[in-house]
């Protein structure tokens, strides 16, 4: 397999994200997996309860119109869904929310694609977007690859990102996050000041999604561990810059162990004001949260590599660059 240059990824990009991919109107699909709780239920059922902002009549409407599908098959007003199925409904042609494509190279050898990933950015389809995503967009830049995502991001979130070109470098590195054993440090600009240099957050976090997508903290959620470093303070801005290491990689774990302890993600309205995700979507849609993933460590041809992006211009906010 043959490598890709950083000239070679940046020309492909261009050619493929102006316009970008979602700014031709098209229909979104949307997939849904059943979990088995739901066992038996009919779909139309399934979907009140699933997604409750939408009506039932509008569950109706679609499979009136064959517009809803129970694995790729016409669902029926009598049909029932059961644990493991995928239904799939889409939406009116229409336009996706812009993101910014400003994708950077770091790395590429014939195994794996290093990237330093822009916000907002979805990594893969979901919700709003569908072509306007890290894995569409590379898709259509380079039809011959198969990126495979090995660890995720937010959307909202910057940083390094490691793509798996062959199935044996997935299995390794997806294995070292799944072990604890790769190392991964973000830096975020934090509400507040904490009352210690060094802490710490073992706070659960609910498997369960909210309507919006995101998660919440539950006493009967599952583990979640991060450590935090105070940088710097900036007393005339109430603001703080921290490192920080988690050890388990939970949905918005970091936002959420942040937002909790009174010392929110600068840009983080969601978890600041929990309000807000009831009217809005999960995604920003502007660049406004102040967290990036600067660094990965994990083992490669039998030794420990590391991989840094850049921060983003918006963390010279208080004339600081941080090194």
């Amino acid at each position: 397999m043959m490598t890709i240059t950083k000239e070679q990824f940046n020309l492909a990009l261009a050619k493929v994200c102006n316009p970008l991919p979602g700014s031709v109107p098209s229909p979104t699909p949307y997939k849904l997996a059943v979990k088995q709780k739901y066992n038996g239920l009919n779909i139309i059922d399934f979907f009140a309860v699933s997604v409750p902002m939408v009506s039932k009549e509008k569950w109706i409407e679609k499979i009136e119109n064959n517009n809803l599908f129970i694995d790729n098959k016409p669902a029926k007003f009598s049909s029932k869904v059961y644990g493991g199925n995928i239904t799939t409904h889409f939406s009116e042609p229409k336009t996706e929310p812009s993101v910014n494509v400003n994708i950077e190279f770091i790395f590429c050898d014939e195994h794996i694609l290093v990237l330093n990933k822009p916000a907002p950015l979805p990594m893969h389809p979901s919700g709003r977007f569908n072509k306007n995503s890290l894995t569409e967009i590379l898709k259509l830049a380079f039809p011959s690859e198969n990126f495979k995502i090995i660890h995720r991001l937010d959307a909202n979130t910057t940083g390094v990102i490691i793509l798996g070109r062959t199935n044996n470098a997935v299995q390794s590195i997806s294995k070292q996050f799944q072990d604890k054993t790769a190392k991964k440090e973000y830096i975020a600009m934090v509400e507040g000041f904490p009352t210690q240099k060094y802490f710490s957050s073992n706070t659960q976090i609910s498997i369960e999604k909210t309507p919006a997508g995101g998660r919440t903290i539950s006493s009967d959620g599952i583990d979640a561990f991060t450590e935090f470093e105070v940088i710097k303070t900036y007393p005339e801005k109430n603001i703080t810059l921290l490192a920080i290491n988690p050890h388990t990689g939970r949905t918005n774990q970091i936002r959420l162990h942040l937002a909790y302890i009174n010392h929110p993600i600068l840009g983080d309205i969601g978890y600041k004001d929990p309000d807000y995700f009831k009217n809005n979507p999960l995604t920003y849609s502007d660049d406004c949260l102040f967290l990036h993933a600067k660094t990965i460590s994990f083992r490669y041809h039998e030794k420990e590599v590391s991989f840094s992006a850049d921060l983003p211009d918006k963390f010279n906010l208080l004339n600081h660059i941080v090194t």
